[in-house]
């Protein structure tokens, strides 16, 4: 299947799936990033598929009536879903937001369910009904053998496809009649198959994402990391912990290249002829130019000047 790209993440297709404006997300590895995407409409569903070449991390609001579920499309990829390592068993699943980070290249199959349509499509269905009833919050599954079938159908039908279809009536509900039990059954057993984040774990969670909250609310601001031990309420040396061990960077690591990502995308969208790099720059917290220009080179492959001229 032939897939589109995108520089941006956001422009993959999101929209829909996610609320547009929720979405955050940054480039953590260097190279010029590149999302490869292809869509399928089988309406109440939507299927989709996304390459991404370089590490990053993403979060966004789930769309109103949306059940959003998510699985990694090939044994190559390294990622974290709310913070936890996941693998090719793993199923993840919510109707509020998604929170995915990953290392290297990476791909993963993506399944949005119309939770309105459903109901009305399907309104005595028992796993359909199972499914929306199951997911009444953020999951994680653990089921091999549905994640494996889940895969194979995911990888048949974006062999044959273009990069996005809708699929005619009779598809379709082969499709529902196939992935609705599947993601039913994956995510439905609590008791055997989802994962319960430790104590430790989940505090550590809390922490970064108060921290990641806090970054985006000042990105313009002089953050220390004391900052960010008041912001979090931990010690400094149990924060770099937790970053470390939730995002692979320490705490002001990641907030250099989540502003570097935030320049790099206001530059890529923005009115060349107003736009001057310095106010970009000092706009996401950057204030000594030969330093920022030396790390965003380093990060990105080309200039803050070079990223202008080609937007």
């Amino acid at each position: 299947m032939r897939l589109q790209s995108s520089h941006l993440l956001e422009r993959s297709r999101v929209e829909g799936t996610y609320a547009l404006e929720s979405v955050k997300w940054a480039q953590l590895e260097p190279g010029v990033f590149t999302v490869r995407y292809g869509v399928l409409e089988a309406r109440p569903m939507e299927l989709s598929i996304r390459c991404v070449n370089v590490g990053f991390s993403a979060e966004a609001a789930v769309a109103p009536n949306k059940l959003v579920f998510g699985l990694i499309a090939n044994t190559r990829t390294r990622a974290r879903r709310f913070g936890i390592q996941v693998d090719e068993c793993n199923i993840a699943a919510s109707r509020d937001s998604m929170v995915l980070s990953a290392e290297g290249p990476s791909s993963f199959y993506t399944v949005s369910v119309d939770e309105r349509s459903l109901q009305d499509q399907f309104p005595n269905a028992p796993d359909a009904l199972d499914l929306m009833e199951n997911v009444q919050t953020k999951k994680l599954a653990r089921d091999p053998i549905q994640a494996r079938r889940l895969r194979a159908w995911m990888r048949r039908l974006f062999s044959a496809g273009q990069p996005e279809m809708t699929l005619p009536a009779a598809p379709r509900r082969s499709v529902y009649g196939t992935l609705i039990p599947l993601l039913a059954s994956a995510i439905g057993n609590d008791s055997v198959h989802t994962i319960e984040p430790s104590k430790c774990l989940t505090r550590r969670l809390s922490a970064v994402r108060a921290c990641e909250t806090y970054m985006h609310e000042h990105v313009d601001a002089t953050l220390t990391l004391l900052d960010l031990s008041e912001v979090s309420g931990m010690r400094s040396r149990s924060l770099i912990n937790a970053f470390e061990a939730i995002t692979g960077f320490s705490p002001m690591d990641y907030l250099k290249r989540l502003r570097l990502s935030g320049v790099r995308r206001t530059l890529q969208r923005a009115n060349k002829p107003r736009t001057r790099i310095i106010d970009v720059a000092t706009d996401w917290g950057f204030w000594h130019m030969g330093h920022f220009t030396a790390d965003y080179r380093a990060m990105f492959g080309e200039t803050p000047s070079q990223t202008l001229i080609a937007s």
